[in-house]
């Protein structure tokens, strides 16, 4: 007879930013349960920025796991960029379409372009759909750019 495999619980991404009570320690062990987590998602976290105190095992301070969660959950908010913002999904940083190396090319539609500058950190081609006015104004205020005219 087959016993059916016990339900787990779905692990969310995002963990609530307020999990941890602000004034107290937690050790490694702790935070794995609290957090229902792997050991390397701990270690992830810890080359993610999570903070902690050495003293002979991990600690973890209450209020810094809850602000390391809300920094994470804000990261990843889905929020868009500014206007002329295009996220680089190699180095996870977001680069200005302001530039001189940006190319247009034709979109799919006749007033959609596709900008698309190149990485400085990973060197991979990142891309935006743009309209024409914004084409415009990326020109415009290029042209405007006094910096690269200054010896300063």
């Amino acid at each position: 007879m087959n016993v059916p495999a016990s339900p787990r619980n779905k692990r969310r991404n995002l963990q609530s930013s307020c999990k941890a009570n602000m004034h107290q320690l937690y050790s490694s062990d702790d935070v794995i349960k609290l957090y229902d987590i792997s050991r390397n998602t701990l270690t992830n976290w810890i080359a993610d920025g999570l903070p902690f105190i050495a003293a002979g095992i991990r600690l973890f301070r209450g209020k810094e796991l809850n602000a390391f969660h809300a920094r994470r959950k804000e990261r990843a908010s889905g929020t868009p960029p500014g206007p002329f913002l295009v996220k680089c999904f190699g180095c996870k940083g977001y680069h200005s379409l302001i530039a001189p190396e940006v190319v247009f090319a034709p979109g799919r539609t006749p007033d959609v372009f596709r900008a698309q500058i190149t990485c400085p950190e990973t060197g991979v081609g990142v891309n935006r759909y743009i309209c024409r006015e914004d084409i415009e104004t990326i020109r415009s205020l290029l042209d405007s750019n006094p910096g690269s005219q200054t010896r300063d």
